[in-house]
């Protein structure tokens, strides 16, 4: 525990500072770039149908894919209903923030702040896109054209949905953050070495 406390109330080194100045230009283009991608194949729809999602909108084949939702009584897909679009590109400026200002100051407490800041930030993103996805696929109108069973597709991987192959991926944004996410672990570990270090001199 006074290992840990030593790398909190110290100073970043040289390498941690370069590291988070990396995620901090990670994160610019992020915020315009897409985070998901969900594409729907089948045999009408041979190149496949794409609905994109940004921060703050989502775009792609989403007329046609909204024409097929409204076919099986699916909720129009309209960004105007998400109210989440009108603060993701807030929350990943505000880690740009935080990265940018650990550099400045050097603080490894400032850098924690936004760490933990961000990862909790993208757990509920998660589990807030499963609930749309529940929302969408659970909530059929009975007077749809074609009856079919509510179905929940995953938000990542794979599902089979009647005659169509729904996939979801990450998108380049997406990307872009998990590698910043991941960089976390990375920093500490070099202050937890560095720590180490000035304890044997």
């Amino acid at each position: 525990m006074e290992r840990i406390a030593h790398i909190f109330q110290g100073k970043l080194s040289r390498t941690s500072r370069l590291l988070i100045l990396a995620v901090a230009i990670a994160l610019i283009p992020s915020v315009i770039l897409p985070v998901w991608k969900i594409t729907l194949h089948a045999p009408q729809y041979p190149a496949g149908l794409e609905m994109v999602i940004y921060p703050n909108t989502v775009g792609g084949d989403l007329d046609e894919v909204n024409l097929l939702n409204h076919y099986i009584g699916m909720q129009h897909i309209d960004a105007d209903e998400f109210p989440e679009f009108k603060f993701i590109p807030f929350f990943i400026l505000r880690l740009l923030g935080f990265a940018t200002l650990a550099v400045l100051v050097g603080r490894v407490s400032v850098a924690a702040i936004g760490y933990l800041d961000f990862m909790l930030f993208g757990v509920v993103m998660l589990f807030d896109f499963q609930g749309w996805l529940a929302q969408y696929g659970t909530n059929l109108s009975p007077a749809a054209a074609i009856s079919m069973e509510p179905f929940i597709p995953k938000f990542l991987g794979t599902t089979e949905i009647a005659n169509f192959t729904v996939t979801s991926w990450p998108a380049s944004g997406a990307i872009l953050m998990a590698i910043a996410g991941f960089l976390g672990p990375v920093i500490l570990a070099i202050e937890w070495k560095n720590i180490g270090r000035a304890a044997q001199t």
